[in-house]
């Protein structure tokens, strides 16, 4: 398609009136900037409407890790202390402080942490409101009809990602906005060189807050450019390029300066992106269908808050994307050029499940959905405020209940500092995405910074030291590695949710919610190798720590009395490779041996240690586990300990035998869980008393027809038995009479599998039954 041009450019001549009337800036600033002296009401009122009811829900804490980095770079700018995290957006912060200024004045009495979330949200806010604005006038910039450039603002407006992020302390709106404005001046250049120039000078600033805004600006900019280029290239080189280059150096040049040079900018930058790349599933990483699909499931529903509504959205741009190529290809191919870019660069190489980066998406997917709406006639305005009610009825009232929930990482710390008056802590440990909230407010708590992705490690150190009093960890729930923590330590614990963790427009928020942990000396703990959790496998198998590199250590608190323990692992290996010989050891003695081959593929033993280890050196004893590949001409054996527990004899321990498959993980969600097959064994060991086995689990209609019959039987008698039709947390007493004569096999059978090799074409050869997010064992009296 071809970007028209409808004049050349002067100097000085005023623009001839291409916009319709109604479409004037609600600020005398921005209208004289953009030259329109049409009748601002249509739009400003929309500008106006969506500023006022945004302010009585900002944000009433931080919240995003990366909110955090924003307010202490507003203290203390040091992008190369993530403060905030590269690129910096130094601009976003200048403009940041200048508010701050304001708002301190007028609510003096708000703690830090408050005012900055309070003006971080506050400029969100405005900036929603000038985004509408600029939006207009680069519709009515291509658009010779009023209708679609009102609709579409009001669409824009209404949007639930849109919406909340009108209420957030982030730079995704005060960015977008920066841009649409540039936008807007660099297609008023094409018939004023003034616009021009300050487009470009705006769009060099608008890097200074998003970098990502270079793909909505530059695109733009070098289409416009390439239409003006009868005027010369020396203009155009020494004008409008000169005046992007000069709004991106007023802020490079501080920014480098400030981080410590180029090469202290570089690394900090390195780091960033190291830990983007080495996380974050980008689409250019998987260039798979799979891949594909998620991508655009997260870039173009997630965003509407409701796939009801997205649908309606899709149907509507697919009619309005049929009827712009027929009817009106010259607008499609400016907004092509002024988001499409965007668009694919987001699809490609940024995290789409992190819901708030499609922002920039939703100016061209409301256009097309009200040029689609303009196929109804004459009923077109009703179909038009259909999606935008219903956008609001999406969208507000998370809105409402975002404004109204502070983050529960803030609401964990003050009631913690309250508790610290009582009963203090020795040492407060944290994940690190929770470390930046007490960076913010750590309310006088001796905290530790924890080492990021070793987090656990924190508290390991210091009981390894010797330390024996009480500690407090402040946990991401999505996070697992304290599952190499004795389970019994971690039992008191308060969990504080964030009432709109489950909305998709804040998919990808880091945390979610905040769990406090208060932990003496536990049973037991383990260091790096162990592979109890997805996520704790994949940092041994990162790090190469696993039993088959070097032995894995974990230490147990010595005690007079016998103990048993369980231990349970997987041979990683493919057909062919070598078998694995395991040595398990405490304080140096080996008390088991064991091999396993790829054909058993995994192993649960369970051990009774009847002398206890009350003798020794030190609070806990070492326990090691390490192996040894049996022949196989120097070939490694790679395995992973997935499951253990220790304890005293008179306590249940029970692992995953038989039937169960590998338990998975979702790290955006932090979900777990672990597929049955037909038939899956669940082995306890302890004293004999009836148990409880609580089943919680997806619905089986995701995959069949109709309701499996799942029956959990013991000592060969059927127990209970249920018929699943939707999610479900299921609740069977085992007698001990039946677990006595099972021999400690408790087994869940159901009699339908779902087959996702034959399902999905792939080499999937597992036999799937229930999907258990959780299974849990323990005495009926509990």
């Amino acid at each position: 398609m071809k970007v028209s041009v409808s004049a050349q450019p002067d100097h000085d001549r005023p623009e001839a009136p291409r916009r319709p009337e109604g479409l004037r800036l609600p600020t005398i600033f921005l209208s004289k900037i953009l030259r329109v002296s049409a009748s601002p009401w249509p739009v400003g009122v929309i500008a106006a409407v969506y500023l006022a009811a945004h302010l009585p829900f900002l944000a009433p804490s931080l919240e995003d890790y990366d909110s955090i980095n924003f307010a202490l770079g507003l203290r203390d700018f040091d992008p190369a202390r993530h403060q905030p995290h590269p690129p910096g957006s130094p601009v976003y912060i200048a403009f940041g402080r200048v508010l701050l200024a304001l708002v301190s004045i007028v609510w003096p009495s708000l703690t830090r942490t408050d005012v900055e979330a309070l003006t971080l949200a506050l400029w969100s806010a405005i900036a929603g409101a000038v985004a509408l604005v600029a939006l207009a006038h680069i519709l009515a910039a291509v658009s010779s009809r009023r209708a679609p450039v009102i609709w579409t603002t009001a669409v824009v407006a209404a949007s639930p990602l849109f919406w909340i992020s009108g209420l957030r302390p982030m730079s995704d709106l005060p960015g977008l906005a920066t841009a649409l404005v540039s936008q807007a001046l660099i297609l008023q250049g094409r018939t004023r060189r003034r616009g021009l120039l300050l487009g470009a000078l705006v769009g060099g600033l608008a890097a200074g807050i998003r970098a990502q805004t270079v793909w909505l600006t530059v695109p733009l900019l070098a289409v416009i450019l390439f239409e003006q280029r009868r005027v010369g290239i020396v203009w155009l080189l020494s004008r409008p390029l000169a005046s992007f280059v000069a709004g991106a150096l007023v802020w490079a040049i501080p920014l480098v300066a400030d981080s410590g040079g180029v090469d202290g900018y570089l690394r900090a930058l390195s780091s960033q992106a190291g830990e983007d790349f080495a996380w974050v599933n980008m689409l250019w990483l998987e260039p798979t269908p799979r891949r594909l699909g998620f991508a655009l499931y997260e870039t173009f529903v997630l965003p509407w808050g409701s796939s009801a509504l997205a649908a309606a959205m899709a149907a509507a741009s697919a009619v309005g994307l049929l009827m712009a190529v027929v009817r009106d290809r010259s607008s499609l191919a400016v907004l092509l050029v002024a988001f499409a870019p965007y668009v694919a660069f987001h699809l490609l190489f940024q995290e789409t499940i992190t819901v708030r980066y499609a922002l920039p998406t939703l100016p061209l997917v409301a256009w097309l959905a009200s040029r689609g709406v303009d196929a109804l006639g004459r009923l077109a305005p009703v179909g038009a405020a259909a999606l935008v009610a219903s956008s609001l009825v999406v969208g507000v009232p998370p809105g409402v209940a975002y404004g109204r929930s502070p983050h529960p990482a803030f609401q964990a710390l003050s009631d913690a500092s309250r508790y610290a008056g009582i009963a203090p802590p020795a040492a407060v440990f944290s994940h690190h995405s929770v470390w930046r909230a007490l960076q913010a407010d750590s309310h006088g708590l001796p905290v530790t910074e924890p080492p990021r992705l070793y987090e656990w490690l924190g508290p390991v150190s210091y009981w390894k030291e010797g330390g024996n009093a009480p500690i407090w960890f402040f946990a991401d729930p999505r996070r697992t590695d304290l599952a190499l923590i004795d389970p019994l330590a971690r039992a008191d614990v308060v969990r504080y949710l964030w009432a709109v963790a489950g909305r998709p427009e804040l998919s990808g928020a880091r945390p979610t919610g905040t769990d406090w942990y208060r932990i003496g000396p536990p049973g037991w703990f383990a260091e790096q190798g162990w592979s109890l959790t997805p996520e704790t496998g994949g940092v041994a198998s990162a790090a190469a720590a696993g039993p088959d590199h070097r032995p894995i250590v974990a230490w147990v608190r010595r005690r007079a009395g016998p103990l048993h323990l369980v231990v349970g692992g997987r041979h990683l290996g493919e057909e062919g490779d070598p078998a694995a010989q395991f040595e398990l050891a405490l304080d140096g003695v080996v008390r088991d041996r064991w091999v396993l081959t790829v054909a058993q593929r995994n192993f649960l033993r369970f051990l009774d240690i009847p002398d206890g280890i009350a003798g020794g050196d030190g609070p806990y004893g070492r326990l090691t586990v390490v192996s040894h590949a049996v022949g196989g001409d120097g070939r490694r054996a790679p395995v992973g300990v997935r499951q253990f527990d220790i304890q005293s004899s008179d306590r249940l321990l029970h692992g995953f035998a038989e039937g169960w498959h590998e338990m998975e993980y979702d790290p955006p969600t932090g979900q777990q869980w672990r597929w049955t097959s037909e038939r899956s064994v669940i082995r306890v060991k302890g004293p004999p008393v009836a148990l409880a086995v609580t089943l919680r689990g997806e619905s089986p209609l995701r995959y069949f027809d109709s309701a499996p019959t799942v029956r959990v039987t013991a000592g060969g008698r059927v127990v209970a038995q249920f018929r699943p039709d939707d999610d479900f947390e299921w609740a069977v007493t085992v007698p001990a009479a039946e677990v006595e004569r099972g021999e400690g096999a408790i087994v869940i059978e159901t009699d339908r599998v779902y087959l996702p090799g034959v399902a999905e074409g792939t080499a999937d050869e597992r036999h799937l039954g229930l999907r258990l997010y959780e299974c849990r064992v323990h005495p009926a009296s509990d």
